[in-house]
Order: C-alpha cells, then sequence, then structure tokens
C-alpha cells in the first residue's frame, strides 16, 4: 500500500513539475462524489492528460456479516475528444469530455465499520469513461474496463475482472472557464 502511494504521489510531482502547456484539462480539481462517499483530487499534467487519485469506501456483505472497506484510486487518463467538442462548441471545463487510461485500485481487508474483515485486493488495467461536469459544479462520470486483480479474500485468486463504476457529485471551487 505505501509503495502504491509513494509511485503516485511521486508522479504528481513530477508531472506537476512540466512546463505550463495551453492545457484543455483543469489544472487541478477536486470533487466529493456519491452515492459511494468519495473524495477525488484531479491535477493536469498535460495538454489532455490528468492524474486522479481517489480515495472511497467500498462495501461488502456475506451471510450476515458486512464490512466497509477503505479503497484507493490511481489513475492516468487521456482526454481524447477534447478538440471536437472545442470545435463543435461543447462545454470542456471541469474535464468534460471522454478519456481512455490506465487505472490502480488497492482495498484494504481490514473493515472501518462492520464484522466482516478479508484481505486486500490490487487491482490494475486499462479503463474508457466519459465525464461531463455542469455550470453549477455538479459532475457525473460513467467508466468501464477490465482488470488484473490479485485478491487472497472474498474470490480467493487472481484473474481478469470487468470494471464498472459510475459517480455523480460535486466539484469544489468549481468555476466555469
Amino acid at each position: 500500500m505505501k509503495s502504491i502511494v509513494v509511485s503516485i504521489f511521486i508522479i504528481v510531482v513530477v508531472g506537476s513539475l512540466n512546463a505550463q502547456i495551453n492545457r484543455n484539462v483543469e489544472d487541478h480539481q477536486i470533487q466529493l462524489g456519491f452515492p459511494i462517499p468519495a473524495i477525488l483530487y484531479e491535477k493536469g499534467i498535460g495538454k489532455n492528460t490528468t492524474l486522479s487519485v481517489e480515495a472511497l469506501a467500498g462495501f461488502q456483505i456475506r451471510n450476515s456479516e458486512y464490512g466497509v472497506y477503505p479503497i484507493v484510486r490511481g489513475q492516468y487518463r487521456y482526454y481524447y475528444n477534447l478538440k471536437r467538442r472545442l470545435d463543435k462548441k461543447k462545454n470542456i471545463s471541469g474535464n468534460s469530455g471522454n478519456y481512455v487510461g490506465g487505472l490502480m485500485l488497492y482495498q484494504d481487508g481490514n473493515s472501518l465499520l462492520g464484522n466482516l474483515n478479508t484481505t486486500s485486493t490490487l487491482a490494475v488495467g486499462p479503463v474508457y469513461g466519459l465525464q461531463r461536469t455542469y455550470r453549477s459544479g455538479f459532475f457525473y462520470r460513467l467508466e468501464t474496463g477490465l482488470a488484473y486483480f490479485e485478491d487472497d479474500g472474498f474470490i480467493k485468486g487472481n484473474g481478469i475482472a470487468l470494471i464498472l463504476a459510475a459517480r455523480i457529485g460535486w466539484v469544489l471551487g468549481y468555476k466555469r472557464k
């Protein structure tokens, strides 16, 4: 877990040291997500690329036991359709666009709440997603992909899994460009 967090931190710092570029993506933004509580920090590192780190809570039920677990997601995103959206006079602020990227996810097996403890899960893989941010700061994000995972807890094994994710929420301090 520590090496994952340190690696993500180093990538963000190195990315922020790059020369200033006329970016289509936000320099940085913080999002609060729902329905599962989450906080995400997204940093622009190139003209159409960002790195993000997200902390959220995961939930599992097995028989009569349950657990709420901490999850950390790190993601590289390349927003590939921003020029086309600009040409069509569509909004790109708040990183409104479609993206492809890589995902790294770590879920701790020790529950924060509940009586169900498992072991940790690590997953990495490519994703495709779309994100839209509105004038009010409200956003939604949909994401899908495949991930290789290692899990000694609930699934008890390694393999390939489908990723499906949806998030709604608000961008903190959002000001439309």
